[in-house]
């Protein structure tokens, strides 16, 4: 599968972003497109792909609210995630390199 197919648009990546970022919470489907700036409309499009893949899990539903998390437990969410802290660390090397910074990789930490 694509990266195009997966990640059509940011909302798919802003909507990762916001479950990552409350990744020890549940979070209800408004205040995950709240958060991510999107349109409920478009949380819904991309939702249904998200959880067919796994990344994404209802974990409860109070009342009509249903809540998700990121489905940490997943190899594939793992490995998205050991890829932005790499990148991260990356963009971070670059920019203390530009400004005359030596950087220590031990000294990082990562989420």
């Amino acid at each position: 599968m694509s990266l195009e197919k997966i990640f059509t648009g940011s909302a798919t990546a802003k909507i990762l972003d916001v479950l990552w970022e409350y990744q020890d919470i549940d979070i209800t489907l408004t205040d995950i497109a709240d958060e991510a700036g999107i349109h409920y409309t478009t949380l819904m499009k991309a939702l249904p792909l998200l959880e067919e893949l796994s990344l994404v899990t209802m974990t409860r539903q109070v009342g009509n609210a249903k809540l998700y998390q990121i489905n940490k437990d997943d190899i594939v969410v793992k490995r998205l995630i050991k890829f932005l802290n790499e990148l991260n660390l990356r963009l971070a090397e670059r920019e203390a390199a530009k400004q005359g910074m030596p950087i220590h990789k031990n000294e990082m930490i990562l989420a």
